[in-house]
């Protein structure tokens, strides 16, 4: 194959994405203003208050989101945004990996969901599938494995990860295992009075955003209802 037709694929690619990425944007513009949400579009900085909350996510490639909505709902304020990293294959992402030309390195799309409930603040907790890259998030902020006698099945489909037993212990009544049983496959970072809720890999189409945030509040309601 000709270096001009390689060339010219590559052209038609880019603007294949370049399309497709406007028409996300536009539609996801469109889902904001039906939420009622303020909605920036494009790449634009992780805000310093989510950079500096701990999030182990954000510790996987540069600070960088993109198409970020933002109100409030109830007493929660929110972020909904693409947040996307290059890592080795099963393996954890970092700020300054270098892209090889290996074939190794995976890019990584994931729509996330952050709340803040001003006032109410849970124990720090990172929760995440067992069947999944590599995750770190324990050894890197000192947190450590929490599992329940006779939650088997939470056993098998969760690893939970925190710092004070006793307040990890109160959090996760049994209402909550079962809650989480129930909704396999999500990963939920607490810090304090905020929460940041996503599946690894998964960007979430617009006319599925009000649901996936819909499921995201109803996890952190769980929680901070202690399943009750």
């Amino acid at each position: 194959m000709g270096i001009w037709v390689l060339v010219a694929l590559a052209v038609a690619f880019a603007i294949a994405v370049t399309y497709f990425e406007t028409k996300r944007r536009d539609a996801l513009a469109r889902v904001a203003a039906q939420l009622g949400f303020a909605f920036t579009r494009g790449l634009h900085r992780l805000p310093e208050e989510l950079d500096t909350a701990g999030f182990y996510l954000f510790t996987q490639g540069p600070p960088n989101i993109e198409n970020r909505m933002q109100g409030k709902r109830d007493d929660y304020e929110i972020a909904l945004f693409g947040f996307s990293y290059d890592a080795p294959q099963g393996e954890e992402g970092r700020r300054d990996l270098l892209v090889g030309d290996d074939g190794q390195i995976e890019r990584r799309h994931q729509t996330l969901v952050w709340l803040r409930a001003a006032g109410d603040r849970l124990p720090d907790f990172d929760l995440s599938p067992t069947r999944q890259a590599i995750r770190r998030a324990g050894a890197r902020f000192g947190l450590r494995r929490f599992t329940f006698d006779g939650r088997e099945e939470f056993r098998d489909l969760y690893y939970l990860f925190g710092r004070d037993e006793r307040a990890i212990r109160g959090l996760f009544t049994p209402a909550v295992l079962d809650a989480f049983v129930q909704q396999p496959g999500w990963f939920l970072e607490g810090r304090g009075d905020q929460w940041l809720v996503y599946r690894i890999g998964t960007r979430v189409s617009p006319e599925e955003i009000p649901g996936f945030l819909d499921q995201a509040i109803g996890l952190v309601d769980v929680l901070r209802a202690r399943g009750g």
